[in-house]
């Protein structure tokens, strides 16, 4: 099998769509107001360490519970 650019594309989206819901959750993380620091800390750890479903579970669940700064 070969690789021309176009199958080169493909590969390079498949493989980037689940690096952008972690990105865009570490980068937002800070920019939240949690009810307590240990909350953050969590969600942060948890997307870190659980990359996309991290990131989806915290835009699902954990992000409506805080505030913007």
């Amino acid at each position: 099998m070969t690789f021309n650019p176009f199958n080169m594309l493909i590969l390079f989206v498949i493989l980037l769509i689940p690096v952008i819901p972690t990105l865009w959750a570490i980068v937002d993380l800070p920019r939240r107001r949690f009810s307590r620091t240990k909350w953050k800390v969590i969600w942060f750890a948890l997307v870190a360490t659980l990359p996309v479903f991290g990131a989806v579970l915290y835009f699902a669940v954990g992000r409506r519970h805080t505030e913007p700064l």
